[in-house]
């Protein structure tokens, strides 16, 4: 499927979409989907779950800018909402949906940019080297630490991890 289809479908779309990136391949995609096939069911007539195998669509995947897989992106009347990569808890699936359904934003919906992720990480080093030049002060080497953790806490498995735990 080319991406002009992908967005043509999605336009014509009565209901929300998730859509799931995924590969045979991909263990965490195995782990996701029955997971995911359950959350679908008991959203059936309501929302929509696109299956996209990312080895037969490629350039498609490239387009809608995934990055690693498995990955869902939601999507309410043709736009995307939010997306999330890994494995989901079924309750966290389960909780995503149904915002999705009562239209309501889940999560930040646009990824970090490139550009703000090297300002940050640039800084984040900045601070650090200015530290060293001033007998390490902690106030710089902490506002340093932050700067750096902001620019890849999106990415990080730990900190997803982290963060399911403790909603």
């Amino acid at each position: 499927m080319r991406f002009e289809e992908f967005r043509e479908r999605l336009r014509k779309s009565q209901r929300p979409v998730v859509v799931d990136v995924w590969a045979p391949w991909c263990g965490p995609c195995r782990t996701l989907s029955p997971r995911l096939e359950k959350v679908a069911e008991s959203f059936a007539g309501q929302v929509d779950l696109w299956k996209l195998n990312a080895d037969e669509a490629p350039e498609l995947a490239r387009e809608l800018g995934v990055m690693g897989i498995p990955t869902l992106i939601f999507y309410r009347n043709g736009v995307e909402i939010t997306r999330c990569m890994g494995v989901q808890s079924q309750e966290d699936l389960f909780r995503l949906f149904a915002m999705l359904l009562n239209e309501q934003v889940p999560m930040p919906s646009t990824p970090m940019s490139d550009a703000t992720r090297w300002l940050r990480l640039l800084s984040g080093l900045a601070l650090w080297t200015i530290a060293s030049f001033s007998s390490w002060s902690p106030v710089l080497l902490i506002a340093g630490a932050i700067l750096l953790f902001s620019a890849v806490y999106d990415r990080c498995p730990l900190w997803q991890t982290l963060r399911r735990r403790l909603r």
